[in-house]
């Protein structure tokens, strides 16, 4: 009786030896996973791609119109991003293309107006909330704005419109990073004229998603 009882102690003792070793290995593993996913999430520089709506609308000046009303339209964008990070400050520079749309209705007349361009935006960012997988951020800075490619149409056919090559903007905005994922929400207004002649300022309100390659 006496070697039955020891032979099962003995069991249960092995038993439990295997339940505190599997235990130790799981604690081990969960400890490596999150603190190369904490290495990855806070590194110094991220790198990654977007894409979202962007939603236009411009200023324009028509003398020879008694009644003007600028429309808002809908457009795309899509481009890569580079993050240096400094603690909770971070300097963002993108490299973005950009097609826009606009409307503008003058005397019943409706006039489209389309816009492609290469965009370069330097902005400056605040982390308000900095957790390893999400972050609440701000962010503020001037675009430079390289014409691609630009049209300014009506029912009756093209407007001739003198398009600069090159327009300043300069954006204010939020966005959120959960994990890889970042989403950004910002408002864009024009520095200087689109045209020399009807076309003035861009304004703008654009929502991209974007994901962290690193």
């Amino acid at each position: 009786m006496m070697n039955v009882k020891k032979t099962l102690k003995l069991v249960l003792l092995k038993i439990e030896n295997n339940l505190t070793m599997k235990k130790l290995i799981l604690l081990a593993v969960v400890c490596l996973f999150s603190s190369a996913l904490f290495a990855q999430l806070s590194s110094p520089v991220n790198f990654g791609f977007h894409g979202g709506i962007v939603s236009t609308k411009i200023d324009s000046e028509i003398p020879s119109a008694s009644t003007i009303k600028d429309k808002a339209d809908n457009g795309m964008m899509l481009g890569a991003f580079l993050r240096i990070n400094l603690n909770k400050w971070y300097l963002q520079p993108e490299l973005n293309y950009v097609s826009r749309k606009s409307e503008i209705v003058a005397d019943g007349l409706s006039l489209d107006v389309k816009r492609k361009s290469l965009d370069i935006p330097m902005l400056l960012g605040y982390k308000v909330v900095k957790l390893p997988a999400f972050k609440l951020r701000t962010f503020a800075g001037p675009v430079a704005s390289f014409k691609i490619d630009d049209s300014f149409k009506s029912t009756l056919g093209e407007v001739d419109e003198d398009f600069e090559g090159a327009v300043w903007n300069a954006k204010v905005g939020a966005g959120v990073d959960v994990w890889k994922l970042t989403l950004d929400v910002d408002y864009e207004f024009g520095l200087s004229d689109v045209s020399s002649e009807f076309l003035k300022k861009n304004k703008m309100f654009n929502v991209t998603l974007g994901f962290k390659l690193f």
